[in-house]
């Protein structure tokens, strides 16, 4: 057992080393998850105002065309109209009444045009703009703190692949179920899942232990967490013998 508990707290130590290497970042790796979760954002926004621009440049190409076809109907009846052609009244009607119909809808789409598209398309190319603006700004932002990432991680990079070999070397002392109880504690102590108890305190914690349980945790029958913090506890005697 005493091996098994000086394998976690040996494990542990590396840990504690690339826990610190990481800190080197500070607070870049969450601002670059925050500004990839905005930049995401934008795009999904960027893309339904979009869809919504087209539709409507759509819905009004349609309209003008419609207006097109229209204004050459009226000159064609228009035509007829005044060359003779027109045999009956009933016929002079019925073109009469189709180029009044469409001057009304001529009418009808070009208030339409007025009052629905081009409010709505000024409207989104507005908001499309502002979020283009926004989108550029945190994309300069976020290619600035991957570059400074970058830069740091160039720096520490070959202590942090010794630690990792060591880890690994560090691993393979450890079973299986040993490591699953090391990691659970680790994942919300990073680098600080064993803590060394000396003249009956922890510390990882520095809080009292009670004399009995100082005495069990030197004889290392077993494993033993603090109460007041959980981490994995080992007696100083054991680490310097």
């Amino acid at each position: 057992m005493k091996e098994r508990l000086l394998a976690l707290y040996k494990l542990s130590r590396i840990d504690k080393e690339l826990a610190e290497l990481d800190s080197l970042k500070g607070d870049i790796p969450a601002m670059i998850d925050d500004l990839s979760k905005q930049r995401s954002e934008l795009e999904d926004g960027i893309s339904g105002l979009q869809a919504q621009l087209d539709e409507i440049v759509s819905s009004e190409k349609s309209v003008i065309e419609s207006n097109d076809s229209l204004t050459k109907k009226i000159d064609k009846n228009d035509n007829l109209l005044r060359s003779g052609a027109v045999r009956s009244n009933e016929e002079y009607n019925a073109l009469a009444r189709e180029i009044e119909d469409a001057y009304e809808k001529i009418d009808s789409n070009e208030k339409l045009v007025d009052s629905e598209y081009k409010g709505k398309k000024v409207e989104l190319e507005k908001k499309l703009t502002d979020l283009k603006t926004k989108f550029e700004e945190i994309n300069v932002n976020l290619n600035q703190n991957e570059s400074e990432l970058k830069d740091l991680g160039k720096q520490n990079e070959e202590e942090e692949n010794e630690l990792r070999v060591k880890r690994n070397e560090a691993l393979k002392g450890i079973n299986a179920e040993d490591l699953q109880f090391y990691e659970r504690i680790n994942s919300a102590l990073y680098g600080d899942a064993v803590a060394v108890v000396r003249k009956g305190s922890c510390l990882g914690c520095y809080s009292s232990i009670p004399p009995q349980r100082s005495i069990e945790i030197r004889t290392a029958n077993r494993f033993f967490n603090c109460e007041a913090c959980g981490r994995i506890l080992i007696a100083e005697e054991l680490i310097k013998e």
